[in-house]
């Protein structure tokens, strides 16, 4: 009896250790995730925003944006956008990576990051999703919102 609980608490042991390890290996990659992430949005934005160009957004698209954008309205969008004049500061994207676990679909790596950038003219807050298919980070999502509308809560 002595030796089956002595055996139970090996094992048990092992499995916090395990679970330890697993920890320390997530903390790890998942900064390494945030750098990654925070680095491929601070040259996609800026790439984007500087010429107000779809080809930009299409060129870093995942299949998930694809499906569900009109890049003809996006077009209009930018066309739009132009009117705030020239770039001139991104000010930097805040946001983290995101580890989603499913039993039935697997794992997904996302990441969100919100940014802001002043033009001639006035200024915009970029919102950015990414998501990592086959080790290369894609839009998942872009949304811009020009400081005009974010202030005056009447217009949306």
């Amino acid at each position: 009896m002595k030796k089956v609980i002595m055996a139970l608490g090996y094992l048990f042991l092992i499995c916090i250790v395990l679970l330890i390890a697993a920890a320390l290996i997530v903390v790890i990659q998942g900064k390494k995730l945030d750098r990654e992430s925070r680095a491929y949005v601070d040259r996609a934005i800026p790439a984007i925003i500087s010429t107000w160009d779809v080809k930009e957004v299409e060129k870093r698209a995942s299949p998930e944006f694809n499906n569900g954008v009109d890049y003809d309205d996006l077009d209009e969008l930018f066309n739009l956008m132009q009117r705030l004049g020239s770039l001139k500061e991104y000010n930097g994207s805040t946001g983290n990576a995101n580890l989603t676990i499913s039993f039935l679909h697997g794992y997904e790596i996302t990441a969100d990051y919100v940014a802001n950038a002043e033009f001639e003219s006035g200024s915009v807050e970029i919102q950015m999703a990414l998501i990592l298919h086959h080790g290369q980070w894609q839009i998942l999502d872009l949304t811009i919102i020009p400081d005009e509308y974010r202030i005056r809560n009447d217009i949306i």
